[in-house]
């Protein structure tokens, strides 16, 4: 009996599946849908600590590395301006990034993803005696890929 009831569902499963329509109609694309926003994101190697901003080294898309100052004083916002700097934290050292998100071209905010921990070999610390140059900025400058 239980071969039977097998048998006939596997019997029906097939034959729905002959007699389904195939449609292979993709949606029209609709350019007013489109966002205004794009991203660039790249992987963290070091991260700086400074007295009032983060320096951040990222390996650059073909070869080599680059560094970058963040103020500190973009992770708090207000209602004037929204902040600029939001952090995520992420489980590994090897999974720490950088995203870049712009709206129509102009710098919008940048996304921090690093590990809570501050003893972790992916921090350091900057000497808090020197002044750090790009701590007073507005916008972030265009990456270097």
């Amino acid at each position: 009996m239980k071969k039977l009831i097998l048998c006939l569902a596997f019997f029906a499963l097939f034959t729905s599946n002959i007699f389904a329509q195939n449609s292979n109609i993709t949606p029209e694309k609709d350019e007013s849908k489109w966002s205004d926003m794009t991203y660039v994101t790249v992987p963290v190697l070091k991260i700086l600590e400074a007295r009032e901003a983060y320096v951040v080294i990222y390996q650059k898309n073909k070869i080599g590395t680059a560094s970058i100052v963040i103020p500190k004083k973009w992770a708090k916002g207000t209602a004037d301006s929204p902040r600029k700097l939001k952090t995520r934290l992420v489980r590994h050292t090897q999974d720490a990034y950088m995203t870049v998100v712009k709206k129509n071209g102009d710098f919008a905010r940048v996304i921090l993803s690093f590990t809570r921990s501050k003893s972790n070999p992916l921090w350091g610390v900057v000497d808090y005696r020197k002044p750090l140059d790009g701590v007073d900025k507005d916008t972030l400058e265009e990456l270097e890929l």
